[in-house]
């Protein structure tokens, strides 16, 4: 099973968008133009990606669960997560009815007390981890990146940030939501990402989107091999806590 992550640095005001429904382009009025660029430029993203996997040539209806998170009204297509970063927008696409969670960071674009604000939330082994690499700060955005992935596989947001216990130094998470997650998050020179994936997910597929729907391809990343990169993280769910016979 494979697992494909785009990413567009897309223009404010990108060309005619003929693969999105009228009603969402209608709807989108409703926006501000900031927030309505974005979110056009993230449905058209993920309507290219549907016609690149799946030969599709408009986008399907889309519907919003009760956390806000957008998914395909068909529960037969597949689970996509949306994250943005700057003015780069990003889709994760699972197939075979995996699930999905993305998140992208800028690096040091958050203020100190943004950063200590989210240390706080994070625990005592999460914070000996980040104070024992070499750049604590990029370390303090790699795992709140990570961290911000898995909970919107999950669905469940910041209100259930206590849910979830990552465990870096052992490679390990543990997520009481879900009890079989695993994510990887690699840090590139001006950004950090992080893909929460289904355990079945063998290959992540890296891709990069341009203007006149040029398509490159960065990597493959075969999800169970080590040495995926020197700053990367693969982290898995802890096996199931054993009950004690009596």
């Amino acid at each position: 099973m494979a697992s494909h992550f785009v990413r567009w640095a897309y223009v404010q005001n990108p060309a005619r968008m003929p693969r999105l429904p009228q009603k969402l382009l209608e709807d989108s009025w409703k926006l501000n133009e900031k927030r309505r660029m974005r979110f056009l430029a993230a449905r058209e993203l993920l309507a290219e990606l549907m016609l690149r996997v799946y030969g599709m040539q408009q986008l399907p209806s889309l519907i919003t669960t009760s956390s806000g998170r957008p998914c395909f009204a068909d529960p037969d297509l597949p689970d996509f997560s949306i994250a943005y970063a700057g003015n780069q927008v990003g889709v994760l696409l699972a197939e075979e009815g995996g699930r999905a969670g993305l998140d992208m960071e800028i690096v040091r674009a958050h203020s100190r007390q943004t950063v200590e604000s989210q240390l706080q939330r994070l625990s005592s082994g999460e914070k000996a981890w980040i104070n024992a690499q070499q750049d604590p700060i990029e370390a303090a955005t790699q795992l709140w990146t990570l961290r911000q992935s898995v909970l919107k596989l999950t669905g469940e947001g910041q209100r259930d940030i206590d849910s979830l216990r990552l465990h870096p130094a052992s490679g390990r998470l543990r997520s009481t939501a879900f009890p079989d997650i695993q994510a990887i998050c690699d840090v590139e020179p001006l950004m950090v990402w992080s893909c929460a994936l289904s355990p079945g997910t063998q290959r992540l597929r890296l891709w990069e989107f341009a203007e006149g729907n040029s398509w490159h391809a960065l990597r493959d990343v075969e999800v169970n091999k080590p040495n995926m990169g020197p700053r990367a993280l693969r982290l898995t769910s802890m096996p199931p806590e054993r009950q004690v016979q009596h």
